[in-house]
């Protein structure tokens, strides 16, 4: 039977305040010559050490709570944002934090995911997932799965639950989604990608406009990780090509939601994904945020847009079926 072609819903969001500006020009000056330098020696992780640690000295956003869970193989947070009614058990969002498969941590991501908590009315289970190059990207998408199964272990219905990720958790979140697909897991609700790194590859970004327009990315930082991604297989062994999920089959995916800046790297395979989801039959909807950064939804705390946008993940998510309550 053939796949049903819907059309992909494309808006555009012009707003650009002075702080966004400010934030743009210190990244481009800052991070991206670090990543570029990255580049050279992707062997080497110290600028995601120096990271973590800084951030584990920020605080939750007051009236969140943050217990810690232990998963099969790895650990994460439950995160409860401002507001949340964690006994309604009617709603719950599954959150991979970005880093490059190489970075980033539960500390980074915490304030973000609170947010998110909160626009969303849910309590958000943010998985500490193993990384490169200690583990593979298999090991990855099986940790963000156990996550996925200790949520319908506490009571909450696969179509209440919506998986959100950031930069690389956008890419480990399709990957999940077509993981629990595969296995004849039920779907979840939908899925969210803030900045989402769609392809593992270099061609689409080397091709993109916007290779040297972005404040954060170059395309040889890109080709960095790649290069990095083919040694941690290499090492762990891995056989046949990876697939990357603007490559995979999508159908049988649940609504998306991405969210991408105007002059990012990943745009244009952003609204390559739209239309390929689209054209496999899922709803699909993507968001481009003018003259925003890499994940500036991270930096809502000072940035408008960022705070907007999160505002607009929470009425994705909230839109994707009438609540139901399930048993304690």
């Amino acid at each position: 039977m053939p796949t049903a072609t819907v059309t992909a819903v494309r808006t555009s969001w012009p707003r650009r305040s002075v702080q966004s500006q400010i934030l743009a020009a210190g990244l481009r000056h800052t991070v991206k010559p670090t990543l570029v330098a990255w580049s050279f020696v992707p062997s080497v992780i110290w600028p995601s050490r120096i990271l973590d640690r800084a951030a584990e000295h920020l605080p939750a956003p007051d009236g969140s709570t943050v217990e810690r869970v232990r998963l099969g193989e790895c650990g994460a947070e439950w995160i409860v944002g401002p507001g949340v009614d964690v006994r309604k058990k009617d709603r719950a969002v599954l959150y991979l934090h970005g880093g490059a498969l190489v970075t980033c941590s539960l500390a980074t991501h915490r304030r973000l995911v609170a947010y998110v908590s909160h626009a969303t009315d849910a309590p958000a289970l943010n998985v500490d997932f193993r990384m490169m190059p200690q583990v593979t990207v298999e090991h990855m998408v099986a940790d963000c799965l156990s996550g996925y199964r200790w949520l319908l272990a506490q009571g909450y219905a696969a179509d209440r639950i919506c998986v959100v990720g950031d930069s690389a958790g956008g890419f480990l979140a399709f990957l999940t989604a077509i993981a629990i697909r595969d296995e004849g897991l039920p779907m979840p609700a939908g899925l969210v990608g803030m900045s989402p790194l769609l392809d593992l590859g270099t061609e689409r970004k080397e091709a993109s406009p916007y290779n040297d327009r972005c404040d954060v990315f170059s395309v040889r930082a890109c080709r960095g990780l790649a290069r990095f991604t083919a040694a941690v297989d290499a090492q762990h062994e891995v056989v046949g090509p990876r697939v990357s999920p603007i490559d995979a089959d999508l159908t049988g995916l649940p609504p998306v939601l991405i969210q991408i800046g105007s002059r990012e790297i990943l745009r244009s395979e952003c609204e390559e994904m739209v239309d390929l989801l689209a054209a496999s039959g899922v709803p699909a909807s993507l968001q481009v945020w003018k003259g925003q950064v890499h994940v500036f939804q991270a930096a809502g705390c000072v940035l408008p847009e960022g705070r907007d946008a999160v505002r607009e993940v929470g009425t994705f998510v909230r839109g994707l079926g009438a609540p139901h309550a399930v048993a304690s």
